[in-house]
């Protein structure tokens, strides 16, 4: 049996991205939080809409909580994902299939 995809089943609403250079002065939280916020904005939503989250991170930080923690966010489910150089994508597409489930209306990829 053939897929019949995904297409017209998801949009991407919103995004947020930090400058790309050196941040001597932010942490990562700092970063989570400005990407976040960004990604909020430009979508028109607030985090409590938000019903699910994907961080993606090489090499860095063990579990969700890297991502729940800065975020603040409460009664969420985070999921860390790590692919190597497509970690960004790794995150982005397991967010998309989750919406496009029906499991979540509406996810975050985030890292």
């Amino acid at each position: 049996m053939g897929s019949h995809g995904i297409k017209d089943r998801v949009a991407i609403i919103g995004m947020g991205c930090t400058n790309f250079v050196e941040h001597w002065d932010k942490g990562l939280d700092d970063l989570l939080i400005e990407a976040a916020n960004q990604c909020y904005a430009s979508a028109g939503v607030d985090k409590d809409l938000v019903d699910a989250y994907w961080f993606g991170t090489a090499q860095g930080g063990m579990s969700g909580i890297t991502l729940a923690r800065p975020l603040q966010l409460q009664d969420k489910p985070v999921t860390r994902v790590e692919n190597y150089c497509a970690t960004g994508s790794e995150a982005l597409r397991q967010a998309v299939y989750a919406v496009a489930s029906g499991a979540y209306d509406v996810a975050m990829a985030i890292g």
